[in-house]
């Protein structure tokens, strides 16, 4: 087993993380799993102290990614980040015998969560219900403001909390988009907004596709691949 290392992140918390010595790896890289894990890789004839120093440098960074995670495998959420929303929600949890999950709203953005809380499967149910309650405004409102600004025209929009899709659209132009976009920050919703948009005109990720979303967003390049690196860690 790896030996285990600890890295000081702001307020003085320590967060473990382990080192891969890697054949394969020609520059030292950060790895951080679904449920948080952290893994420095480093090439085999890199020096120690070079990783350690390099993972040092990239604290704020991997704070940042830290963030997204919302359930982990063995812990429950703490809080909930709608990045989008600007709003950071702190759970508390009531165990109690009933076999339902209640999740109820207070002010000052506090969830209390009261019922069987170790059935994690009902546990994401009732935080999904309610992620799709609070996106449906705000996802109406932004794709309605991006459809109008660039003379883009659709049906009706459906919201749901999918495990693999961030949205789609159909031959009819109904657009579906994912509640766990709440989590993610504005100009990556964007991206897929317009890119779900651009499907109301091309049905397809041909050249002319891509070509079209580069139209309305200069930058999907970078935004699609901060959604794949953000995205992977919601673990909703």
């Amino acid at each position: 087993m790896p030996d285990q290392y600890f890295l000081e992140l702001s307020q003085g918390r320590n967060y473990p993380y382990v080192i891969s010595r890697s054949t394969r790896a020609k520059y030292i890289r950060i790895k951080i799993s679904n449920s948080g894990s952290l893994t420095l890789v480093i090439p085999v004839n890199t020096a120690l102290k070079h990783g350690q120093n390099f993972i040092k440098s990239k604290v704020n960074w991997i704070e940042k990614q830290l963030e997204n995670i919302v359930i982990t495998s063995d812990d429950l959420p703490e809080f909930l980040n709608l990045k989008l929303l600007k709003e950071k929600w702190n759970i508390t949890y009531i165990e109690e015998t009933s076999q339902q999950l209640n999740l109820t709203e207070k002010s000052g953005f506090k969830l209390i969560i009261n019922g069987v809380i170790s059935d994690k499967e009902l546990l994401k149910k009732v935080i999904n219900k309610w992620c799709q309650s609070k996106s449906k405004h705000i996802f109406n409102q932004m794709l309605k403001e991006i459809a109008i600004e660039h003379n883009f025209h659709y049906r009706k929009l459906s919201i749901r909390s999918q495990k693999t899709r961030w949205g789609s659209c159909s031959q009819n132009k109904n657009i579906n988009l994912n509640s766990k976009l709440l989590f993610l920050d504005e100009h990556i919703v964007r991206y897929v907004m317009i890119h779900e948009l651009c499907h109301t005109i091309e049905m397809n990720h041909s050249k002319r596709f891509w070509d079209l979303v580069s139209n309305y967003d200069p930058n999907y390049r970078e935004h699609k691949k901060q959604l794949k690196e953000l995205g992977s860690l919601i673990q909703l």
